[in-house]
């Protein structure tokens, strides 16, 4: 082969890889995905974030006609796999499942030790919300929400009030019940729900704030008593329970959320064609279902509402930790 052979041969190959990097992004959408899709979940298998994200791997799996493979990535609050989404090709071939924690909350309470913010992440799609509840023990004396909030009056001070750790919508909606009734109580932070449920169980707590899916068995089988969610409207999983809309607490009204982001960067073709399939998933009677089973509510949203929605999330942990309400480290 001659010398101006190969260099003919060279620019060539150079021209070839020059124009798929200049591809359209929506010639690159109509072709997407081509290959497996990594969902990084930013906690340990078994959790809520990690069984809701399952669900919707294999829809967006039959949808899209490729795996979509669960890769979980624990470790502080979620940060760890958030980051490495964060840092991730803006592809479509690495994606997050994850909640309120790692999105919004995390790395505003981490302070200068934050690897990524909001601002390094592209807001896809909700997928849905997870109710917060308010638990007591089945044996407490402790009724309903009305008589809880007796109790803190009375108990000045007094009212062991357990949540899953520092940030998480549990914490949040405990403070938020201090000022709209005026009351302190000892708020003890654990780390995760379940030794927060035990405690309660075992009689070290009066209360525990935290999601649905980690108390409704509980619930079910009698040893806890929910007497509040907090979510808009009454919940399919637990239809005789009020919200707090229902026993006059508007202001606790922060309830986590799972949902699905991208490196800041994803084309928006490429968002486009992942919300399709989210919608569809969403449309799904089984998938629906199985959410609903684990203690979710399947919710759509439209890209533009839930850039927003992240906004108003974001901001409300952000005031909170400015009035030195929340922490940050």
């Amino acid at each position: 082969m001659t010398t101006s052979t190969t260099r003919r041969m060279a620019m060539a190959g150079a021209l070839l890889i020059a124009c798929a990097m200049h591809i359209p992004a929506s010639a690159q959408a109509v072709n997407y995905p081509n290959r497996p899709v990594k969902v990084i979940v930013p906690f340990v298998p078994g959790g809520n974030a990690d069984s809701t994200a399952r669900i919707f791997a294999e829809a967006y799996s039959r949808r899209l006609g490729q795996p979509f493979v669960i890769d979980n990535r624990g470790g502080a609050g979620g940060m760890i796999g958030a980051s490495q989404m964060a840092r991730s090709e803006p592809d479509g071939y690495t994606l997050m499942m994850a909640t309120t924690g790692p999105i919004v909350a995390s790395w505003q309470l981490a302070g200068k030790a934050a690897t990524y913010s909001l601002n390094d992440m592209k807001a896809v799609a909700l997928l849905s919300y997870v109710p917060g509840v308010i638990v007591v023990n089945a044996n407490s004396a402790i009724k309903n929400y009305q008589d809880l909030a007796a109790y803190g009056k009375r108990n000045s001070e007094g009212l062991k009030f357990g949540h899953p750790g520092n940030g998480t919508a549990g914490h949040v909606n405990i403070l938020q019940m201090q000022k709209a009734l005026s009351q302190k109580y000892i708020v003890v932070g654990y780390k995760g729900a379940g030794p927060a449920v035990q405690d309660l169980l075992g009689g070290q707590l009066d209360a525990v704030a935290t999601d649905l899916p980690s108390a409704l068995q509980l619930i079910k089988g009698g040893k806890l008593r929910a007497i509040g969610v907090v979510f808009p409207t009454r919940v399919p999983s637990l239809p005789e329970v009020p919200t707090m809309i229902e026993v006059r607490q508007p202001e606790i009204d922060i309830a986590p959320f799972t949902a699905v982001m991208a490196p800041k960067a994803l084309p928006q073709p490429l968002v486009d064609k992942l919300v399709e399939a989210n919608n569809a998933a969403l449309a799904d009677t089984t998938v629906r279902k199985r959410i609903e089973d684990i203690g979710g509510v399947p919710t759509k949203m439209s890209n533009p509402e839930f850039e927003k929605f992240l906004g108003r999330q974001t901001a409300t942990y952000a005031s909170l930790i400015q009035s030195g309400l929340l922490l940050a480290e």
